[in-house]
């Protein structure tokens, strides 16, 4: 760190012996608040998964989570710019040339940072690792060393990097199953699947779990009338960000291995091949299939639909007339329905009702609460739709989790951004719960949102052999981390710090 920190004396001294360079200035004092923020606020550095999620962040969002911050954002911008400016200054008068200046940025940005960094990848025995990946292996290493302004730089290049192998597995004509994996026709299936994912949602604050704030009616309800209709499992989420937990859950890619994401069908796929008419449903904005994961996860679908008004402008409640509006009685459908959920601010995540079924102050824990009421209502409506088909299925889990007050994804510890709910409602079919269970891990009775796939797979009438569901299992066991490491949920300790 101390020669990263001596790294930006000769930057500030190019900048200070060259005109019209104030706007450098300027961007250099943003880029060191931002990281700032991250090490001092987050205790976090800004990883890959970050970078991603601030790239695929619709504005909205961003404006939204940024309306607590502003006022100090903006006063550390202006210290930060001011202590540039003046250092700047003080500098236009030394004897420090620009040409020793550039001489020392050079050997420092291509002969010794590289030297730790190869170091580094040694010690750590990635040699095949870095041949496979070279961009995301450095960027690893660079923040690492350097994280500020140049771990910044090639974070940004590892997700180009990321977005453009995204590009090239685009075509769905070139996707397989796993091997083994086959579609039999002869296999009853429901005639509607509804896949309903929530955001943000902590499964300790869901009454039907045990939470003494009656956060659930209606999952409640239906748990204490008719056990046999919903289970619900105590599930966790394989990565605390929505981009990599949904990648993971929506297909054959795994907390220990993501390249089937690329390579083999997802969900969505199987289901067209299954003779399902497929829907995105979400209230969380569009995105171009070559934008991000969940803009080629939608695009994969017959039919993508999006609350209009802007990202996070919409209530969830807006999303039932549209799924009313394409529900039919005679063709097999498949729903995935994306909520908005508890995102942050939790105040924006309910209306008057929810207050007045769980009054109280106004803390950060009762704004949340009510926020997973709200879903609670929003769920019942679902299942009144569900109520018109001969047979359905109803499966919902939530994304991530949430630290309530802190949020989700930067952090490796803070087991709350991972432990989600996961529920299930049959109708008029009694096979859904029995399949969910040979995925739960006996040991911990936890089941990971990463068994997504293979559970609704075998819904849809596919066989899967027995070493898949016992790989999953395994894998199970591990969460992904922002940085792309993982790690077994069993190590991810109860708080942040």
């Amino acid at each position: 760190m101390l020669f990263l920190a001596i790294s930006f004396l000769p930057i500030l001294n190019i900048l200070a012996k060259t005109k019209y360079t104030f706007i450098l200035t300027f961007l250099l004092a943003f880029i060191l608040t931002f990281n700032a923020y991250f090490a001092f606020i987050l205790k976090s550095d800004v990883s890959l998964e970050i970078m991603a999620s601030i790239f695929e962040t619709h504005l909205t969002e961003a404006v939204s989570m940024m309306r607590n911050i502003w006022l100090p954002a903006i006063i550390t911008l202006t210290i930060s710019t001011a202590l540039l400016y003046f250092a700047e200054k003080e500098l236009r008068e030394s004897k420090l040339s620009i040409k020793l200046s550039i001489g020392y940025l050079l050997i420092y940005l291509f002969l010794f940072l590289p030297y730790l960094c190869y170091k580094r990848i040694k010690w750590m025995e990635e040699e095949e690792l870095f041949k496979e990946a070279p961009i995301r292996v450095i960027q690893d290493k660079v923040n690492l060393y350097a994280p500020i302004l140049y771990g910044n730089i090639f974070t940004i290049m590892a997700y180009q990097d990321e977005m453009a192998k995204l590009k090239e597995f685009t075509n769905q004509e070139n996707k397989v199953l796993p091997k083994g994996i086959i579609l039999n026709d002869s296999t009853q299936t429901p005639q509607k699947i509804y896949l309903i994912i929530g955001e943000s949602a902590y499964r300790k604050h869901f009454s039907l779990y045990g939470y003494q704030v009656k956060t659930t009616p209606f999952l409640d309800s239906l748990s204490i009338n008719d056990t046999t209709q919903i289970k619900y499992y105590s599930g966790i989420a394989a990565a605390p960000f929505t981009r990599n937990a949904l990648r993971i859950a929506l297909s054959f890619a795994s907390t220990r291995d993501l390249e089937p994401f690329y390579k083999n069908k997802n969900l969505i796929n199987m289901a067209n091949d299954a003779g399902y008419q497929t829907f995105w449903i979400s209230n969380q904005g569009n995105s171009g299939i070559q934008d991000s994961y969940l803009g080629y996860l939608s695009a994969s679908t017959t039919y993508a639909i999006f609350t209009k008004g802007g990202y996070l402008a919409n209530d969830d409640f807006d999303l039932i007339p549209i799924l009313d509006s394409v529900h039919n009685k005679i063709d097999k459908q498949f729903f995935i329905i994306h909520l908005v959920g508890s995102h942050n601010n939790y105040s924006d995540r309910y209306d008057e009702t929810d207050k007045q079924a769980i009054p109280g102050d106004n803390s950060l824990k009762t704004h949340y609460d009510r926020s997973i009421h709200h879903t609670d209502r929003v769920l019942n409506k679902i299942y009144d739709t569900m109520q018109q088909d001969s047979t359905a299925i109803f499966y919902y889990f939530s994304d991530h989790g949430e630290i309530i007050g802190r949020g989700h994804g930067p952090w490796k510890n803070g087991v709350a951004q991972f432990d989600i709910p996961l529920i299930t409602i049959e109708k008029n079919t009694d096979k859904l719960n029995t399949i969910v269970n040979k995925y739960v891990d006996p040991e911990t009775k936890l089941i990971n949102n990463s068994s997504t796939t293979l559970i609704l797979a075998e819904i849809l009438g596919y066989y899967i052999p027995q070493k898949y569901i016992e790989q999953a299992i395994e894998d199970g066991k591990y969460v992904r981390h922002a940085d792309q490491s993982y790690s077994l949920y069993s190590d991810v300790k109860e708080d942040v710090e």
